[in-house]
């Protein structure tokens, strides 16, 4: 389509330039001229039938010629639009092109489909990357309508496709650690400055990558999940948790007890007194409420969703 936009805008110069050439004594400026020939093109003569016979020939001609350059660009259009299928790739890099300060994902295993369908959730453009054209997620992040590139991303010119230049970040997400160091390391040569979340498997690789290579984000799925699985195992009311530098932060489900640790406190003293946090509040049979204003009162009976340091939340629950 790129290709038949230049011929077009081609036509148009020649056509200016001979206007400019046979009729000299209308003394036409450029612009005017390519005007002329932008109405001869849809059939709408400028001016009565020229004298000079190159013209003569371009009032019958260029019509003709202008008008199958538009037909055709219409209909590829047209095409692409009706059978993305057919010309997915093609589509595909006409979508990430258009992007700014997307978010690229080399990999959509498991982890990265899930990674991906987080991102869309908030709404955030991404462009995807995967090598293996059977993977089972990939028909969900066609339905997503967000650009795929068939491809392996260890290949430079897939992260140029996917646009790297206006990207905001590249994140890593593939099953393989070699791969996806490589692929960091090309994209942070390609681009500088760009935010890079590379998973590995190994968290000691992982810590060394982050600080010899200046990747902000170097993190093992084992390291992710161990948090959760000792967490579940202590305590089922705990329903999450993570690692924040050396701190253990958990978030468990609560209720309200007769003069138990918050009976009667608002959520902003259960933090200043407890260093906890009241992340969502359910009371009755009302919509759970996330981040309560601090002025808000806790009452017997309330289901609270608490989040803070493991040692303050044993020590709430009078675990020593």
């Amino acid at each position: 389509m790129a290709g038949r936009l230049l011929a077009f805008a081609a036509v148009l110069l020649l056509g200016a330039l001979l206007f400019r050439r046979f009729e000299p004594d209308k003394d036409l400026s450029l612009v005017e001229a390519t005007y002329y020939t932008f109405s001869l093109v849809f059939a709408e003569p400028p001016e009565a039938f020229p004298r000079a016979p190159v013209l003569r020939v371009m009032f019958f001609v260029m019509p003709v010629l202008g008008l199958t350059v538009i037909f055709e660009s219409i209909v590829e259009l047209a095409l692409l639009l009706r059978d993305r299928r057919r010309f997915e790739r093609s589509w595909c890099l006409m979508m990430a092109s258009s992007m700014s300060n997307h978010i690229i994902l080399c990999g959509v295993g498991r982890l990265g489909f899930r990674i991906f369908r987080l991102l869309r959730r908030l709404g955030e453009p991404v462009a995807v990357i995967e090598r293996d054209a059977a993977n089972p997620f990939i028909e969900q992040v066609r339905r997503e309508g967000s650009p795929l590139l068939v491809g392996d991303a260890r290949l430079e010119h897939m992260l140029v496709e996917a646009n790297l230049a206006s990207a905001r970040s590249v994140i890593v997400a593939t099953n393989d650690d070699l791969a996806n160091l490589e692929i960091a390391l090309d994209a942070r040569r390609l681009k500088p400055g760009i935010r890079l979340v590379v998973r590995m498997f190994d968290q000691n690789l992982a810590d060394k990558i982050r600080d010899g290579f200046n990747i902000q984000t170097a993190m093992s799925q084992s390291a992710m999940s161990a948090p959760a699985f000792a967490m579940s195992a202590l305590d089922a009311a705990i329903v999450s948790s993570t690692v924040v530098g050396d701190e253990l932060v958990v978030m468990r489900r609560w209720r309200v007890e007769p003069r138990g640790p918050f009976d009667g406190r608002t959520v902003g003293q259960v933090m200043s007194a407890h260093g906890c946090a009241i992340a969502e509040l359910r009371r009755g049979g009302d919509s759970p409420r996330l981040f309560p204003p601090p002025d808000t009162a806790l009452a017997v009976g309330d289901d609270v969703l608490v989040q803070g340091r493991m040692e303050s939340i044993r020590a709430l629950a009078g675990v020593s």
